[in-house]
């Protein structure tokens, strides 16, 4: 996925200023695609550029004035042909650190990689705790989409569980070999 296709689909949804925009982002897809507000403005000027996106100026006499952006036809088909493309290899698109981090670790002692492998622990907790917002996320947001459109969203917060759980257990099996090998 790319933050412009992104950006797109949230504006199919209705239109949006750019902070709505990267509240959207924060409160639904940061599990797998984080989105900065200036990633957020500088997608949205290219969008504009390109023909895909418009926007409103909106008048606010107690705020400042802010950009009301919808996406346009184009904007639309775009949207519509990037989701019918078909999907890269998943393995050419996972790329991780961490894991680099891990393949490497035979230069440290298994004392330092078992710290390494406990806070990656504590970090996927900390994400996991942070999804329990999701399923309020999906209720308050339902009623503004298309009635299908959360069955979706679930189906990626169900894969962020997932995922989280498989990469605990996998850290917690590598700090048991460690500790059987200090």
């Amino acid at each position: 996925m790319s933050l412009p296709h992104g950006v797109l689909g949230f504006l199919n949804y209705g239109s949006m200023s750019g902070y709505d925009l990267a509240k959207a982002f924060s409160s639904s897809v940061q599990f797998f695609w984080n989105a900065q507000n200036s990633q957020i403005y500088l997608v949205l000027d290219k969008l504009e550029k390109q023909g895909f996106v418009t926007h409103e100026l909106i008048i606010q006499t107690d705020k400042p004035s802010k950009k009301l952006y919808s996406i346009t036809d184009a904007g639309k088909v775009e949207f519509l042909h990037w989701l019918a493309a078909p999907n890269e290899s998943i393995s050419a698109e996972f790329k991780s650190a961490f894991l680099m981090k891990v393949f490497f670790s035979g230069n440290r002692t298994p004392a330092e990689n078992i710290a390494m492998f406990r806070t990656f622990l504590d970090d996927c907790r900390s994400v996991l705790d942070s999804m329990n917002s999701i399923p309020g996320s999906v209720q308050r947001y339902s009623p503004e989409v298309p009635a299908e459109a959360p069955l979706y969203w679930q189906f990626d917060a169900d894969f962020g569980y997932s995922y989280l759980k498989m990469c605990m257990e996998w850290a917690e099996r590598c700090i048991e070999k460690l500790e059987g090998i200090s």
